[in-house]
């Protein structure tokens, strides 16, 4: 099939990529709706699915590693194999992946084809990751490449000249260099070096724009978010005077409630995160919000400010149980939810049933040719 790439089946990624995109819908809306129905949780306006605003092509991040798909194979950069912790499969064809992604993957092969990669059953070798980032309405590619601390630095820093020489559609703007010598594949950096431009790429999202450094978090689907962010701001009630954004990340729903209430606050555990919040509401000039660094289960513990309405887009968690107390204790107008995992959502309304029901709810498809749905519900206190 001409979009299937060559990873399809091994990394575990696009498991509906040979399946039509309206069954694909039909089908994970299914399974989730399913949840509901096991579980008696009705829902009195259920809206559908809004499909993504493009189907390929879409996510403006992905973390690639270095190694080779077979025992003593050429160096690959892609995505490791579903179930395969050392094997990695090549990503230049990547169909959720922006095309100047592959370029650079395809460049930086040959590139660096000398230069030992990382060996997670002996601890050896030098090149880790490359996460690649990028702003859908800007253009800029921000590139964080993650190495151990042996000296091969310069290479990393001849590659960050060569790379920029590429002809591509969108320009690069930042490079870093992540150092860490973690015996685990998840970076935890213990030096971060920027070789070239800017802190951080610029994104556009709705009205507003947010610099986004290499660490900060963004919905990987910009287009899909605006969609999806819409669709918070209609769930909320128009006279609501004052909110609150739990795990509110850059910012970016904070600021966007805060274009219609008087007073919005977010909570993030994330430092950057926090940091950059700040940043942005001074970017775009948005007074009336502030920000509070720290877990939202112990944040709304000694919030002492009386909110009308409060969204939460907590991670694949959910919930912490002290934030179902907080919902449940201060009886709020109305929550919206936002959720990536349904599971998780279907536990948490069970607590939250005993006051508040769905009113409204939307699923939004922010991940073709994956198993996944994010979803949008307004729950309204029973009367």
């Amino acid at each position: 099939m001409e979009n299937i790439c060559n990873a399809f089946g091994k990394c575990g990624g696009c498991t509906y990529l040979d399946i039509d995109y309206n069954e694909q819908l039909k089908k994970k809306t299914e399974e989730i709706l399913e949840l509901f129905n096991e579980s008696k949780m009705e829902i009195k306006n259920y809206e559908g699915v809004i499909t993504s605003p493009i189907k390929y092509h879409y996510r403006n991040k992905m973390e690639y590693s270095f190694g080779n798909e077979y025992k003593d194979g050429p160096l690959t950069i892609g995505l490791r194999g579903k179930g395969r912790f050392y094997d990695v499969y090549s990503a230049k064809d990547c169909k959720i992946a922006p095309k100047d992604f592959g370029k650079i993957i395809e460049f930086s092969e040959e590139f660096f084809k000398d230069i030992p990669f990382r060996n997670y059953r002996k601890h050896t070798g030098y090149l880790r990751h490359l996460v690649m980032r990028k702003g859908f309405k800007t253009n800029e590619i921000l590139l964080n490449i993650a190495t151990s601390s042996e000296d091969f630095h310069s290479y990393v820093e001849k590659w960050t000249e060569e790379v920029r020489k590429i002809e591509l559609e969108g320009n690069i703007v930042s490079i870093y260099h992540t150092i860490t010598d973690a015996k685990s594949t998840v970076v935890r950096p213990d030096e971060v070096r920027k070789l070239y431009g800017k802190d951080y790429f610029e994104e556009k999202v709705l009205d507003l724009t947010f610099k986004i450094g290499p660490f900060s978090f963004l919905q990987t689907n910009t287009l899909g978010s605006e969609v999806l962010y819409s669709k918070v701001l209609e769930y909320l009630n128009k006279t609501a005077e004052t909110g609150l954004d739990l795990y509110c990340g850059a910012g970016t729903i904070t600021l966007l409630m805060a274009k219609t209430l008087k007073k919005v606050v977010g909570v993030e555990i994330i430092k950057e995160a926090v940091d950059a919040a700040w940043e942005n509401a001074k970017n775009n000039n948005v007074e009336n919000v502030e920000f509070y660094l720290g877990d939202a289960k112990d944040v709304v513990k000694e919030l002492d400010i009386k909110f009308d309405s409060v969204v939460v887009d907590p991670p694949r968690a959910g919930l912490h149980k002290n934030v179902i107390k907080f919902l449940l204790d201060n009886k709020f107008e109305n929550i919206v939810y936002v959720s990536c995992n349904p599971k998780n959502f279907v536990r948490d309304m069970i607590m939250l049933k005993e006051l508040y029901e769905i009113e409204n709810f939307v699923f939004v498809d922010m991940f073709p040719h994956t198993k996944h749905l994010e979803s949008v519900a307004l729950l309204k206190k029973k009367a």
